[in-house]
């Protein structure tokens, strides 16, 4: 399964290089070259104890010209000290004149994660283990200048292996306890006018994703998600650029635990534990401030205001919620502007974060 993923992202990208109607060899310039860059993977946390690996970054062009937006393909391979691991392969593809734009990841997870409940029905915390692969492919065509729409889908198969004795994800009393496959499609509305794909100093990136869970696609619970984003980027000087995304989340239907909108993460709302809360919506606004400070390396500020519920109460105690923190930032790919970030967010709780592109 791990092979077949890895194979699938590859032959993609060939087959949408090629389907551009451009000449994928024209890579002339030194700065539109095929780059291979190796990333280390370190880091701890109490569920997985300490957790190594390598990434490897691919950055390239389908068509060497002004206008075709660099791609980027990337894939980590992470073993922990508790005997879990993971492959994760995130991609980013344009075309020609960047007239198809493909998005999404192909992974494989046997990790562990906690459980708090979800909603206002709290639960002491739980540890489980959950083996999954998940591929998620985002297809647009540009209708448009700068405005994207196309199609989705989804899929994830999660294993549900140890759970904690006792406690409710044992006593199989919340949905997707035992297990769940995930399968559906969608229709995607995409607008982009950002003048970078990895760091963008000004412009809107502004996208609605949809998915329609359903037996007809192979999904054993019948349920729907939309997202939307709506992200806006500004230079206030040479070195500093302000950011600022607001995010929804709604599901409905029959949803499984892990399929509802979460709080916290390596992207949103940092400084909150992935899944901390969980229920059927979420909402909420972030901005940071990125300054350039001398080289390679820049720093940055951070902060969000969330809310969450469901749709007999929202906004749900103890909503709204609030993060912030700060971060290192090093310019690893530099003609890319490709950077490795390490935030420090507060919450709840301190939580630490080491990975590759911005939050958003």
């Amino acid at each position: 399964m791990k092979k077949n993923i890895v194979t699938v992202v590859l032959l993609l990208s060939c087959i949408l290089c090629f389907a551009s109607g451009g000449d994928t060899a024209k890579y002339k310039k030194k700065e539109n070259k095929l780059e291979f860059r190796p990333v280390p993977v370190i880091s701890y946390a109490p569920e997985t104890r300490l957790l190594l690996g390598i990434g490897l970054l691919t950055p390239f062009k389908c068509y060497d010209d002004s206008i075709t937006k660099h791609s980027l393909i990337a894939a980590y391979a992470v073993y922990s000290q508790n005997k879990q691991d993971y492959i994760y392969i995130p991609y980013q593809i344009y075309t020609k004149d960047n007239n198809y734009y493909i998005e999404g990841e192909a992974d494989y997870y046997n990790y562990s994660y906690y459980y708090w409940g979800i909603g206002e029905k709290r639960v002491p915390q739980e540890l489980y283990n959950v083996q999954f692969p998940r591929i998620a492919i985002n297809a647009y065509r540009k209708i448009l200048p700068h405005f994207y729409a196309g199609l989705d889908y989804y899929l994830e198969d999660d294993k549900i292996g140890a759970t904690q004795p006792g406690g409710s994800l044992a006593a199989d009393t919340v949905p997707g306890s035992k297990g769940s496959i995930t399968s559906g499609a969608g229709i995607d509305l995409l607008y982009d006018t950002r003048d970078s794909v990895f760091f963008p100093r000004h412009g809107w990136y502004i996208k609605a994703t949809s998915f329609f869970n359903q037996a007809e696609f192979g999904s054993n619970y019948s349920f729907d998600k939309v997202v939307t984003d709506v992200s806006w980027y500004h230079q206030l000087s040479n070195p500093i650029v302000l950011a600022v995304t607001q995010h929804n989340q709604l599901t409905w239907g029959d949803v499984p635990f892990d399929q509802l909108a979460l709080v916290g993460g390596t992207r949103q709302i940092r400084g909150y534990y992935m899944g901390y809360y969980r229920d059927d919506i979420l909402s909420y606004l972030q901005a940071e401030t990125r300054i350039h400070v001398i080289g390679r390396f820049g720093v940055d500020a951070f902060g969000t205001m969330a809310f969450f519920g469901n749709y007999r109460t929202f906004p749900e105690n103890p909503s709204p919620i609030f993060a912030e923190g700060v971060g290192l930032r090093y310019n690893y790919i530099r003609r890319r502007h490709i950077n490795v970030r390490a935030d420090i967010g507060y919450g709840l709780t301190f939580e630490y974060y080491l990975t590759i592109q911005e939050a958003f």
